[in-house]
């Protein structure tokens, strides 16, 4: 297997961002800049294959998915939706290692442990699936 050299890192990183500002902001998209972006960073297609299949310049395509990201990032910077999100599923996860760490809890008290470890696996199941 060929190692991860630091540019295809950095494209990896770009994607998974972008995918994840896109399923937090992608419906205030209008569709063409929804697909540019599919393509690109889901498909891994070429500019020129883009331009292609939208029927466009491959300059067009480019502005396109450039002007897409920032609209992205300045959605996310005025709505911190993303943010936040990550941020509560790292304080779950912070919280739910703690619960579990307790060992020492009578019967009843670690009966509410349980209970509360279990809603916060719930909430981080669904703060995932978003």
């Amino acid at each position: 297997m060929k190692p991860v050299g630091n540019d295809e890192l950095e494209k990896l990183e770009k994607s998974v961002e972008i995918g994840t500002l896109c399923a937090f902001y992608g419906g205030l998209l209008t569709q063409k800049q929804q697909d540019a972006l599919r393509l690109y960073y889901e498909e891994d297609l070429s500019l020129g294959e883009i331009a292609e299949e939208l029927e466009v310049s491959r300059q067009n395509v480019h502005e396109l998915i450039t002007r897409s990201v920032q609209k992205l990032r300045r959605y996310e910077a005025a709505l911190g939706s993303m943010g936040r999100s990550e941020e509560t599923e790292r304080q779950l996860r912070r919280a739910l290692a703690l619960v579990q760490a307790v060992h020492s809890a009578n019967e009843q008290d670690q009966a509410r442990l349980e209970e509360a470890g279990e809603l916060m696996r719930r909430i981080i199941r669904q703060q995932e699936g978003e």
